[in-house]
């Protein structure tokens, strides 16, 4: 155990040697270059400070201005068009509903004058119809008169004819004497 404590501490003390032979370790954490290091970052930083301030942010400005520039004009553009559209739409629903009104009193208009049109051919057709039919009645009872008037000579033919064929004798009747018959039925 003693041979073991022994050999790490001659190796520490080895170590420390060999580290303070070379300059004293890493030389980022060396005292000495910490001036010249704070020197160089102030540099580095001043010019991309500077370069992105004078050349980067300019740019990524400019794009900026016209890229909202250009949405706010393509947005004032949509707002025109839907104003105009909205414009059309609603002058389009106006004269829809002017012309569905005056449509509304063209058929309505044409309705009644075809009704009136079509009552005043239905009351000439019932006026010829009455005129037919009072001159088919008068007709009828002309014919019925007519009739009348024939049924005796009618019938005394008619018994003439019949009297020659059943009995074969021809005789000739009188109409005073059918007019009795008549009478007496």
């Amino acid at each position: 155990m003693k041979s073991r404590i022994f050999l790490t501490f001659f190796l520490l003390v080895q170590t420390s040697w060999a580290i303070g032979a070379e300059g004293g370790g890493m030389p980022q954490l060396n005292p000495e270059s910490f001036s010249s290091q704070i020197f160089w970052l102030f540099v580095f930083f001043s010019l991309l400070l500077f370069s992105m301030h004078f050349f980067f942010l300019p740019k990524i400005k400019n794009i900026r201005f016209k890229r909202k520039e250009t949405i706010d004009t393509y947005l004032s553009e949509t707002k025109e068009l839907n104003q105009k559209i909205e414009d059309l739409i609603k002058k389009m629903d106006e004269e829809f509903s002017s012309n569905k009104i005056l449509f509304d009193k063209e058929i309505k208009k044409a309705l009644e004058e075809n009704k009136l049109n079509f009552d005043q051919k239905i009351s000439s057709f019932d006026k010829e119809l009455e005129k037919k039919k009072l001159d088919f009645g008068n007709d009828l009872m002309k014919a019925k008169e007519k009739i009348d008037k024939n049924i005796p000579k009618i019938c005394m033919e008619l018994s003439d004819q019949l009297y020659e064929k059943i009995l074969g004798e021809k005789i000739r009747s009188n109409a005073k004497e059918f007019d009795e018959a008549i009478k007496d039925l």
